[in-house]
């Protein structure tokens, strides 16, 4: 059982894995569309979310051994919550793309 101090640790991580993941998808779409417009900007795209990702790293290690506090908690939400909000956006392009 996760305690409420480690919390944060917990939505850092799962937040981090998101991104990950997102740019294993990110890497897919890349692939999938090799012109157009979404072609031409999704290198611009996988180095931000290669950028963020290596952010929720920094975040992760740097933050590791501080106390708990109601701060560091709600900056973990904001970050679980944007990866969420990346991984929506490139289903968005994805589905975009394969009704093309």
């Amino acid at each position: 059982m996760v305690k409420w101090g480690q919390m944060e640790k917990v939505l850092l991580v799962l937040g981090l894995l998101v991104m990950v993941y997102n740019l294993l998808y990110g890497l897919r779409l890349k692939r999938a569309v090799p012109g157009g417009v979404i072609g031409e900007r999704s290198g611009q795209m996988l180095f931000l979310i290669a950028f963020f990702a290596l952010a929720y790293l920094g975040v992760l290690l740097l933050t590791w051994n501080e106390p708990s506090s109601l701060l560091l908690f709600l900056l973990s939400l904001i970050l679980l919550l944007g990866s969420v909000f990346v991984y929506l956006v490139l289903r968005l392009v994805d589905a975009i793309v394969a009704s093309l």
